[in-house]
């Protein structure tokens, strides 16, 4: 089957590596027939997405992208966007492929282009959380994608009520590393806790920093991630020189891969202000038997089970995370480390999600998705 992949950004995140997987998990005449279109209009991260997928012998391409980004939504961005949107149809019209398939909500204007270009099958993968405002907009598009994914049952629930009947729940999945996996240290001079994420507005670092300049410090923060290519960030660098105990904290910025750093951490954060769809970090950290605190919000309420394999506090609260973060000890971190690990391998790993894209993908298939308990 001949397919067309579009994707809104050229990095390795949650959306990305997702992506990656979903290429891996395709039957290789499929993922030969298949070609990846990446957007023009934003400069590739240090670790690409298109490197991993020449390394997989996926076809990409850059492209000119009808992206939905604040940029092309103010007057001088119509044209452009416009512009994009008839290049677009006219590739499609030339490749004629049999499926298009949309990774990201950010891909919708790309939906009905691909009916008018006579795609029979037009797939969208929903990899965020619709606001009220959002899902009316995003909803119209969307009515032109035949099957939907959404990656949690927060995602599926917030689609407009006319879109659920064709909108299936495919859990997010990691791929373990080959790293030997180290479980938490016995012994240590104090807690560390690890942040990984884009320096978004709205990832809660504002909230983490602020837990930080309590009067009691709750141990050691190291800090990845980097500044967003698009949206509204925030300086960490700044907020964390400013913080009482900013002796504490380590802003160790974007890296290639948080393996070390989670093998060398006793607990990993999520500090979100917005309901995360998903969180994928979480899983990451779980493979290498690591608990987590996170917000209690959106994706994150159905991977982590309350004081088994983490801790959720009140979002946006940092006096609350803060209480949390200081009542765990190591002989926690150890114990709802091991419990993490277990709940990545009965749940998480990427075999069982690609059996149930590969289930999904057929076209003679029946898949309704699996239902989510995240304390079963």
């Amino acid at each position: 089957m001949k397919s067309v992949f579009l994707h809104s950004s050229n990095e390795m995140y949650g959306a990305d590596k997702i992506l990656l997987e979903i290429m891996k998990a395709l039957p290789d005449e499929d993922r030969r027939q298949s070609t990846v279109h990446l957007p023009d209009d934003l400069p590739p991260s240090q670790n690409a997405l298109e490197d991993h997928l020449g390394s997989l012998g996926a076809e990409n391409r850059i492209s000119p992208l009808p992206v939905l980004r604040r940029r092309y939504l103010r007057p001088r961005g119509v044209l452009p966007l416009i512009k994009r949107m008839w290049g677009t149809w006219r590739q499609l019209r030339l490749d004629r492929p049999d499926l298009v398939y949309c990774t990201t909500s950010a891909m919708v204007l790309c939906m009905p282009l691909a009916r008018l270009a006579g795609v029979k099958r037009v797939t969208l993968h929903v990899q965020e959380i619709w606001s009220a405002k959002e899902a009316p907009v995003l909803g119209t598009f969307a009515r032109a994608a035949d099957r939907i994914v959404c990656i949690s049952d927060a995602v599926r629930e917030s689609l407009p009520h006319r879109l659920k009947g064709r909108a299936v729940t495919l859990l997010n999945a990691h791929r373990e590393s080959d790293r030997d996996f180290m479980p938490v240290a016995h012994d240590g001079p104090g807690l560390t806790f690890l942040v990984a994420s884009r320096w978004n507005s709205w990832k809660g670092h504002k909230t983490l920093l602020a837990a930080w300049d309590q009067e009691e410090c709750p141990g050691n923060l190291v800090v990845l991630g980097g500044p967003p290519s698009v949206g509204i960030g925030v300086d960490v660098r700044q907020l964390a020189a400013s913080v009482k105990h900013s002796d504490r904290i380590s802003i160790v910025g974007e890296v290639s891969d948080i393996t070390p750093y989670l093998d060398l951490c006793d607990f990993l954060v999520l500090p979100s202000d917005q309901p995360e769809p998903f969180g994928l970090v979480l899983l990451e950290a779980f493979s290498r038997g690591r608990a987590v605190v996170a917000s209690n919000g959106g994706g994150a309420r159905d991977v982590v089970s309350e004081g088994h394999d983490g801790l959720l506090f009140t979002m946006s609260d940092a006096q609350h995370l803060s209480s949390q973060l200081l009542s765990l000890d190591r002989s926690t971190a150890i114990r709802m480390g091991a419990n993490a690990r277990r709940t990545y391998e009965a749940k998480y790993s990427i075999e069982a999600y690609s059996r149930e894209f590969q289930e999904f993908w057929n076209p003679a298939g029946n898949y309704e998705g699996r239902k989510i308990d995240a304390h079963s």
